[in-house]
Parts: C-alpha cells; sequence; structure tokens
C-alpha cells in the first residue's frame, strides 16, 4: 500500500497518543493546546484525541490509494452486497446524517442531564458531584452523562490486553450508578458517527479535509465528555456546518494565504458562481449558517449560566450525608457559611458567594470525601469575573 502523506501523519499521531499514554514527556507540548481546543485537557482526552486524529486520517485514505486493496475478493464481496449502498451517497449527505445524529445524541445528553437531577430531587441548575471511588462532576454546561460508559469500555478493553488506565485519568466511574440506562445508547451512537463523518471526508480537497478530520476528533471527544456547550462539541458541529455550506470559500482563502495554486485553481469555478449571487440571497446567507450557529449557540451558554446563577449565595445540597451535622460544621469551619440544616435525608448549606465557582467546588471535593457520596453545588457564573 502506498504511504502517503496523511497516513503518514496519521501514523506519526497514533505514535504520540501511545507516548502519551506511556509517558508524561509530551505533556509541556501538547497540554496547552488541547486545553483550548477541548475545554480542560487530561491524560485521557490527549490520548483519545490523537488516536481519533490518526485512525481518521488513515481510514478515510485507504479506499482512495489503495487500488489493489479495494480489488481483493473481500472488498468486492462488500461492496456486492446491498447494505454497502448506504456508503455509497455524497459527502455532504454523510455531513447531513451526521449533524442529525450528533445533535441528537448531545441534546439527549442534556435530557439525562435533567432526569438525574428529578430523581434526586434538585435544581437543574446545579453541577452534581459523585465521590463513590473518586469523583466525578457532571452538568448541563459540562455534561458527563456518557463518559462512564466510554470509560467502561476503554478499561475492557485494556484489561483484555493486559493494560489498565494510567492513574489519574478520571473515566468518570464515580458517576455509574447515578447514570439512567439510557445513556447506553453512546455505545451504538459513537461508531455510526465515526463512520458517517469518515464517509463525509471523501472527494474533498485537502484544507477542508483536514480541518474537518480534527473538528471530527474534537466533536466525538465533546460529546461524551463536556457536551452540547463545551468548546469541543461546538468545534464538531461548526466544523460539519463548514464542510456543508462554506466549503469552496474555506478551501480558496487557504490556498490564497498559502499560496497553493492548486487549491485556488480548483475553486476558481465556483468561486465565480458565487460572487454573482447578490447578498440578500439565500445561496450568500447559508454560507453565513455555520458563523450564525457558533454566535447563537455561545449565547445560549452563557444565557443558561446566567439564568440559572445564584448570586445571593451558593446552595450546598448534601444529599444522604454519612457524617453528622455537628461533623459536618467542623469539616466546613473554614467556609463562610450563612446557613446549614437537615432536611428530608439530605443536609442543604447556604456558602456565602465569594468565592470562585470552579475553586469552591474543587475545595468542597477535598472537605465532603468520606462525609457523602454525592452532593450537589449551584452556580455562580459572575464569580469567573471577580
Amino acid at each position: 500500500m502506498k504511504i502517503d502523506r496523511y497516513i503518514g501523519l496519521g501514523i506519526f499521531f497514533i505514535i504520540m497518543a501511545i507516548i502519551i499514554f506511556f509517558t508524561d514527556v509530551l505533556n509541556p507540548f501538547i497540554r496547552p493546546l488541547t486545553q483550548i481546543v477541548l475545554m480542560g485537557s487530561s491524560k485521557g482526552k490527549d490520548i483519545i484525541f490523537f488516536f481519533i486524529l490518526g485512525i481518521i486520517l488513515i481510514l478515510s485514505q485507504l479506499f482512495e490509494y489503495d487500488a489493489d486493496f479495494k480489488e481483493t475478493k473481500f472488498i468486492k464481496k462488500l461492496n456486492s452486497l446491498k447494505i454497502s449502498s448506504i456508503f455509497k451517497l455524497k459527502n455532504n449527505d454523510y455531513i447531513k446524517i451526521s449533524l442529525a445524529i450528533f445533535l441528537a445524541t448531545a441534546i439527549f445528553g442534556i435530557i439525562l442531564e435533567l432526569m438525574i437531577r428529578y430523581q434526586m430531587g434538585i435544581s437543574p441548575f446545579t453541577i452534581f458531584v459523585a465521590m463513590d471511588s473518586g469523583f466525578s462532576t457532571t452538568s448541563i454546561l459540562h455534561s458527563h452523562v456518557y463518559k462512564p460508559v466510554i470509560g467502561n469500555i476503554i478499561d475492557y478493553f485494556l484489561s483484555a490486553i493486559s493494560l489498565s488506565v494510567p492513574s489519574g485519568i478520571n473515566t468518570g466511574g464515580a458517576l455509574s450508578k447515578y447514570i439512567p440506562n439510557f445513556a447506553n445508547i453512546i455505545i451504538i451512537v459513537m461508531p455510526i458517527l465515526f463512520l458517517t463523518q469518515l464517509a463525509a471526508l471523501k472527494n474533498r480537497l485537502a484544507p477542508i479535509r483536514l480541518f474537518l478530520t480534527f473538528t471530527i476528533a474534537c466533536g466525538l471527544i465533546g460529546l461524551f465528555d463536556g457536551g452540547l456547550f463545551t468548546t469541543a462539541c461546538i468545534g464538531g458541529i461548526f466544523g460539519m456546518l463548514v464542510a456543508y455550506f462554506d466549503e469552496t470559500i474555506f478551501n480558496y482563502f487557504y490556498g490564497r494565504i498559502f499560496f497553493h495554486k492548486y487549491t485556488v485553481n480548483r475553486c476558481k469555478e465556483k468561486i465565480g458562481q458565487i460572487k454573482k449571487y447578490s447578498l440578500s440571497s439565500y445561496n450568500m446567507f447559508k454560507r453565513h449558517i455555520p458563523y450564525l450557529f457558533l454566535i447563537l449557540i455561545i449565547c445560549l451558554r452563557i444565557l443558561v449560566s446566567i439564568l440559572g446563577t445564584n448570586t445571593e449565595y451558593y446552595e450546598v445540597n448534601i444529599l444522604n450525608p454519612e457524617a453528622t451535622l455537628d461533623q459536618l460544621n467542623n469539616s466546613l469551619s473554614d467556609y463562610s457559611i450563612i446557613s446549614i440544616q437537615e432536611e428530608n435525608n439530605r443536609t442543604i448549606i447556604h456558602i456565602a458567594p465569594d468565592y470562585n465557582e470552579m475553586v469552591l467546588l474543587n475545595s468542597l471535593i477535598n472537605s465532603l470525601k468520606g462525609k457523602s457520596e454525592t452532593f450537589s453545588l449551584s452556580w455562580n457564573f459572575y464569580s469567573y469575573f471577580d
């Protein structure tokens, strides 16, 4: 098989993933990048990100560059089956399928978040924390409802080859018993999404192909580790929208900026057609759909954050506490407690709003360790600007 630049790059990324799995030597170089694009980076995210990038780059080229492979008896037999027709659609058809599945799964994740809070009797506008065997958090704005399912699968495959999840990687296991069984749908969704997005890469020029590969990797991770409102998930959706609505312009400007004449020449004819569109036409409007989506989803995230904010105090809802009220008072003596009371197998604590939300959350996880298996914390969007 011919090893072209895409397959070579894919192999390079997989090697990076392996190095990150076994060592920390690359952390200082890659963590600043993945911290931004994956909205909070970790060793686990970095491994999956580069592994997915590598696999996509390799598989997306396999059928295009290996003529001998396509002529093997096995592949010919597959192509003769009726079901193989679903892989012969146009690339943009796969974008539409991927978008529909992706959005439905992300929105369903929010529904699962609401189900958890309904069952627990807590507000939708809270961070839910599970502290059984470590800790894991989840909320509407940064959802981990699918993470334990994926984490269990990864753990199973690693143990099958006599490996284990590296220390320090949070697979969301603490949330497992609180997540509705419906979350297992991600086991079916992820392979389908991977295949449809892989098929969406065919017959595209290098610039949009590489951009889409990058955003696919981000999106797949964001779907199970962050949810609809995170940078990675938004990036995944944005990449598909750009490929569907504004591919030609993306390729053209890449060619102009990087002096890539082949790309510019391939786009010239379509660019000429685009220039003929009036500013008020639908053809011109649809080019801006990806960027309008980006603005709207960011505004929606901010709006939800503000609507769910309680600026008067932080409410900590300790569910089925394992410590007495006196013990909790002693553990939380360093906090500015406004009130603390017991109510129906739970302890409700109000803390002064003087803390940064994330700092307070991490501090409470340490303070309440061994005192309860679960608790929730209300939001304060404005605390990040103090």
